[in-house]
């Protein structure tokens, strides 16, 4: 898997847990600091992208990452 793949994927996965937690702050009312959820995103994130290429496993994740890369 090429680095630019993966860089695709992290992105799709930080985008993805990125929305889910904004939602959850949203529904916390601002009480937990946005900073906690960036953070945990983006360890969210890395975990999913270092589990996904260990995998090699082709799921819609590769498919939006390749479209991501087509984009760059």
């Amino acid at each position: 898997m090429k680095l630019k793949h993966k860089i695709a994927l992290f992105t799709v996965y930080f985008v993805l847990f990125i929305a889910l937690t904004a939602m959850i702050d949203y529904y916390a009312y601002d009480i937990i600091n946005p900073w906690i959820f960036i953070v945990l995103s983006f360890l969210g994130a890395v975990g999913a992208t270092l589990a996904h290429a260990k995998s090699h496993e082709k799921t819609k994740a590769d498919e939006l990452a390749h479209d991501l890369e087509e984009i760059l």
